[in-house]
């Protein structure tokens, strides 16, 4: 007898499963649509990070997105500050918009990207990557890297958050400015 009520309620079980699927094809859209929407959306956003209790950056956005499925935020129209162990402010950047990961502890930002100090040191570029835990921004694409009057280009950038530490990879080429002579 049990087998019998289990052998019915399998039979149910796949009946069900069937008539189901013939339903999906129509809901699959909306699902689908579902799934791709962002868990949360902001506007007018601001964002500490953090590494180890200590504030690494801020970021402004004028909106972004949150997909925490896929551990992705997207922010648009970017001006993020960089801070220095003590809290100090280091240098800035600025970019069309800008893909943050939690889980890696890094922004990618693309698009008209800007980064500068207060003393008129500032590099463009298409896109950089900043890791909070290296305290590194790089990029492999094209770079333009300006010091007062002095212009350094090339392919493939690394740098430290102040934009101090600054290499080059591939073909620089640049132009500097002769210093004033002195009259003695």
């Amino acid at each position: 007898m049990r087998r019998l009520i289990v052998m019915i309620g399998c039979l149910a079980c796949g009946w069900l499963m069937v008539s189901c699927g013939d339903n999906s094809s129509e809901l699959a859209p909306a699902r689908s649509a579902a799934q791709n929407a962002p868990d949360q959306f902001m506007t007018n956003a601001e964002i500490y990070l953090t590494s180890d209790g200590i504030r690494k950056g801020t970021i402004k956005s004028d909106s972004l997105k949150i997909y925490s499925r896929i551990d992705t935020t997207l922010l648009y129209q970017v001006e993020m500050f960089f801070f220095d162990s003590l809290g100090n402010h280091t240098s800035t950047l600025t970019a069309d918009s800008a893909r943050v990961s939690q889980r890696s502890n890094s922004m990618c930002a693309m698009g008209h990207v800007k980064a500068w100090r207060t003393d008129n040191r500032r590099i463009q570029a298409d896109s950089l990557r900043w890791d909070a835990k290296s305290e590194k921004i790089v990029t492999e694409g094209y770079v333009e890297i300006y010091r007062g009057d002095d212009i350094l280009t090339g392919y493939g950038l690394e740098t430290d958050q102040r934009l101090e530490q600054t290499i080059i990879k591939r073909n620089p080429r640049g132009t500097f400015s002769e210093p004033a002579k002195n009259n003695r």
